[in-house]
């Protein structure tokens, strides 16, 4: 394998380089989705407010159908995040399956507006 150049490695150590597993979900049996969507806001819901969750929803197509769901758990081990996993309602009423990827996050960019005179605030 070549060499890193010293201006790219420069480059790569002031990166975030911060670990994450994305949970990707694949539908099974759509019929099993209703009956435990509130368990499943639940859950994710207490995940989050537990600090384990950086974002989580469906994704969709350029046809507007809605294909895989996704979360990104913000766990410290692959095997905490295949618990967490295995333990959302959509995946124990067998409605949907998954797969866990460990995502390094790099490069790129939050912004955050508060304006404190109405105590509103936006994100992009």
């Amino acid at each position: 394998m070549a060499e890193i150049p010293a201006e790219v490695q420069a480059l790569k150590e002031k990166m975030l380089q911060r670990q994450y597993f994305v949970m990707t979900r694949k539908m099974l049996d759509p019929g099993k989705l209703p009956p435990v969507l509130l368990d499943h806001y639940q859950w994710i819901i207490d995940l989050e407010k537990q600090d384990k969750v950086f974002a989580s929803g469906p994704m969709f197509g350029k046809d507007g159908q809605q294909g895989v769901g996704m979360t990104v758990f913000r766990v410290d081990s692959w095997e905490e995040a295949e618990q967490l996993a295995a333990a959302d309602p959509f995946c124990k009423a067998g409605a949907v399956g998954f797969d866990i990827q460990r995502w390094q996050v790099n490069e790129g960019r939050v912004n955050v507006s508060i304006d404190f005179s109405d105590q509103t605030y936006s994100m992009s």
